[in-house]
């Protein structure tokens, strides 16, 4: 059974060990994972330790205030406002695994800059067990995973990496953050992918695609919150589509199949198949029935369609409930609850389409991309 003190007390005299009296800059997200090692390391270390958060652009609405004001009596956060930097240099990219990897690119040579600017030959970050199972599995690129690829950071980009929590996963994690004594707000939180908004923005980054991820986000936290999934959020693409005839036939329904794709994994391995839609249902029995029929071919991704309008973009609900986040099952939203959800979103300005996503994972992984 894992025990957060024991847990501390191993690593410390190792932390200690390796770092001497070098100075260190913790990469925080806001995340559990990021600010628990963050955390952990300031507790060791003291002002050794420079935690430093990203501003990249892709952060949900008032992120970076609200977590440097929830952390403002842990720990002394600094925020850097490298958006317009991250925009230029992601703009246009539609591939997911391109997208993740010029993320990472930037994001590390980001991060050097901070580390030379604060003498410092350290870098700490919340890398977990999950994320460098499925990046090494070749599902899709975590950006954080690193030597676990063989990568030479100190060659590279001129620091050494700490990672505290490489071994533990996401159930372990909050305990050990609720044991540190966190805010409710950090260690009940729950997931945000690195690159944030920027994997939730399916296919090619537009300004204008950002802005409907970030409005739709807002509105399905605000609204699921209550029914406490493990990870809730909206995904946007693009919302061209054409009727598959074969399938709309062997399931005698409308089955939309979209233009854009998205990442999955079948058979432990990475899965880039095509997204499909098909009728608002009430029965979730017929619902997974559907979904499972779906993407027993090269889909990675079943909707079921909610609302429609006029606007160009569709966006995807995606709500989850999962212990360790390797597996997941879809959140039973009342159909009345989900409409409900989907009037607010199509007020957004470019919403034409609001659809739930009722694939598992596998056959889908969690996020889009």
């Amino acid at each position: 059974m894992f025990s957060p003190e024991k847990f501390i007390e191993e690593i410390e005299p190792q932390v200690k060990s390796i770092v001497g009296n070098n100075r260190l800059v913790a990469a925080v997200s806001g995340g559990v994972d990021s600010t628990t090692a963050a955390v952990i390391m300031y507790r060791i270390l003291g002002d050794k330790v420079t935690p430093v958060m990203l501003d990249t652009g892709f952060l949900r609405e008032n992120e970076a205030e609200r977590v440097k004001s929830s952390l403002s009596n842990i720990i002394p956060l600094e925020i850097e406002d490298v958006s317009e930097m991250f925009m230029k240099g992601l703009e246009g990219i539609g591939d997911a695994e391109a997208k993740r990897k010029k993320f990472r690119e930037l994001f590390y040579s980001t991060i050097s800059n901070i580390v030379s600017k604060y003498n410092s030959k350290f870098l700490v970050q919340g890398t977990i067990a999950a994320d460098w199972i499925e990046t090494k599995g070749g599902i899709k690129t975590q950006h954080n995973v690193l030597v676990q690829l063989g990568i030479n950071t100190e060659k590279t980009w001129g620091f050494s990496l700490i990672e505290p929590l490489a071994d533990l996963y996401k159930n372990e994690v909050r305990e050990l953050a609720r044991y540190i004594g966190l805010p409710r707000e950090i260690s009940e939180r729950q997931p945000f992918p690195g690159p944030g908004l920027l994997i939730r923005c399916v296919g090619v980054l537009t300004k204008d695609k950002l802005e409907v991820a970030r409005r739709a986000n807002s509105i399905v936290e605000r609204t699921l919150s209550k029914y406490h999934p493990s990870q809730y959020f909206a995904a946007v693409f693009e919302r061209e589509s054409e009727v598959d005839r074969k399938l709309s036939e062997a399931l005698l329904d409308e089955i939309r199949v979209y233009k854009v794709k998205a990442t999955g994994v079948k058979g432990d391995v990475r899965s880039y198949g095509k997204i499909a839609s098909f009728r608002l249902r009430r029965s979730y029995s017929e619902i997974r029935e559907v979904s499972s029929k779906i993407t027993s071919g090269d889909f990675t991704r079943a909707l079921m369609r909610i609302k429609e309008g006029k606007g160009k973009y569709s966006v995807a609900i995606r709500a989850v409930s999962t212990e360790d986040f390797m597996t997941a099952d879809i959140l039973e939203l009342d159909p009345d609850t989900l409409m409900e959800l989907a009037e607010e979103i199509t007020k957004v300005k470019d919403v034409g389409e609001v659809v739930y996503d009722v694939t598992t994972k596998p056959p889908a992984t969690i996020e889009y991309e």
